[in-house]
């Protein structure tokens, strides 16, 4: 098949594929190991049409592209591979819709949105459905602020960074998504991975799961998101529902990420709740199934550190939960209530339960249930100077310290966590 480039005219392919590969047959899809050079920008349509769906490589020159728009194309095992020629000086596309395709490749691009009059908060510039095999590697999808809109809205981000919809095998890596009001979507997908990449300075939520299976969030940064105290915000970083779905979402692993509030207002942190279930309209099938949620950081002012509702098959394991006094909103009334210190929530009907080796406040959950195991958790705290626990005779710097600097959160030197293998691995002995 070949891939459908919607709203050009394809009037050059023949002669862009004579300039840029003399002597390449032109009877059928180019060889895969195929690599086009553009020149400028306006090349693009007629290189992606030359290829044939055959797979390749093009090199993009920098500067500002129209929309690309991909539709029913690809062939198994050869990619088509759109690379910025010159990272420092990426190729910039203002919208992405990816329909019925498979095995294509963005590598170091920017994905740059641009907030115009009329746009709505959900709008969605960047869309892949129906889709499999798509990677986004070194790809900085820039969000905008809203202006002209209200006082509350004006200089936040706006719109929503990616859309993945009954998609399979996406891939997010070693990538930046910015200036959102929500980074992530991700629904009735299967087979999304978010690795090596940073998502900050969002307006709501980090990403959204509903409906998925094989999802695996991994080495990421997510932190200091902006939105204003005054508003009904619900901020999440990482948030999965089951609000108008019909099947559990299955197989969730979220490892060895750093979700830090840093400088900016309290978010929840990884939350996962079944509201389907725990409203009574859905019974055990729609309970999640197979969640790892393991050595993260969670930096933050939300009792919502870790919550898991109706489940079967969940590890909560070597995770570590601090409060970070900057992200606490000074505008509730009380602000040393423990709603602002995270933890781990478990529904208590969740079954086969593990948490364990967890440096947390507090663990809810646990009723002495026969499929639960919980061990081997240490309690931490910043109330009570004296006591076990506090926050001083844990971490390095943790009053003082700059919450942005992960230094500040390292396990002191002899400390209750040191070399216990209790808590996130990454905050110990480099």
């Amino acid at each position: 098949m070949r891939f459908r480039p919607t709203g050009t005219t394809v009037v050059r392919a023949a002669a862009l594929i004579a300039g840029l590969a003399t002597g390449l047959a032109l009877a059928g899809p180019l060889a895969a190991e195929t690599t086009l050079t553009l020149q400028n920008p306006s090349e693009l349509p007629d290189a992606i049409a030359a290829l044939q769906g055959g797979g390749g490589t093009i090199l993009l020159p920098g500067g500002d592209y129209e929309g690309l728009f991909l539709r029913e194309g690809g062939q198994d095992g050869t990619p088509l591979v759109l690379r910025s020629a010159d990272p420092g000086n990426p190729a910039r596309f203002p919208q992405l819709e990816m329909q019925k395709v498979k095995h294509v490749v963005l590598d170091g691009v920017m994905l740059d949105y641009r907030f115009a009059p009329g746009d709505q908060i959900f709008t969605r510039p960047f869309i892949i459905t129906e889709s499999r095999d798509i990677t986004l590697s070194r790809v900085l999808i820039d969000g905008d602020n809203a202006r002209g809109i209200s006082a509350e809205d004006n200089g936040f981000g706006f719109g929503i960074g990616l859309n993945v919809l009954y998609s399979t095998d996406v891939v997010v890596e070693n990538s930046e998504i910015r200036r959102f009001h929500r980074g992530i979507g991700v629904g009735e997908s299967k087979g999304f991975t978010l690795r090596g990449s940073e998502i900050h300075d969002l307006r709501s939520d980090g990403m959204n799961f509903a409906q998925v299976s094989g999802v695996l969030i991994e080495n990421n940064s997510i932190h200091d998101f902006r939105r204003p105290a005054e508003t009904g915000d619900h901020a999440d970083m990482i948030q999965f529902w089951t609000v108008g779905t019909t099947k559990p979402s299955t197989d969730i692993v979220i490892r060895n990420n750093v979700l830090n509030s840093g400088t900016g207002l309290y978010t929840q942190s990884i939350f996962l709740r079944n509201e389907l279930v725990d409203q009574g309209q859905a019974g055990k099938e729609l309970f999640y199934r197979d969640i790892t949620i393991e050595g993260n950081v969670i930096i933050n002012a939300h009792l919502h550190g870790i919550t898991v509702g109706e489940a079967k098959g969940v590890t909560i394991a070597n995770n570590t939960l601090i409060q970070n006094d900057a992200s606490i909103n000074t505008l509730d009334a009380d602000i040393d209530s423990d709603v602002w210190t995270p933890q781990i929530l478990v529904a208590p009907r969740a079954q086969d339960v593990r948490i364990t080796r967890n440096a947390v406040a507090a663990i809810t959950g646990p009723k002495g249930q026969a499929d639960w195991v919980v061990e081997g958790n240490f309690p931490i705290q910043n109330r009570r100077r004296g006591e076990a626990g506090f926050y001083t005779k844990v971490f390095a710097n943790p009053l003082r310290g700059d919450p942005r600097d992960l230094g500040s959160f390292a396990y002191l030197p002899g400390g209750p966590l040191d070399g216990t293998g209790i808590g996130a691995a990454r905050l110990g002995a480099p």
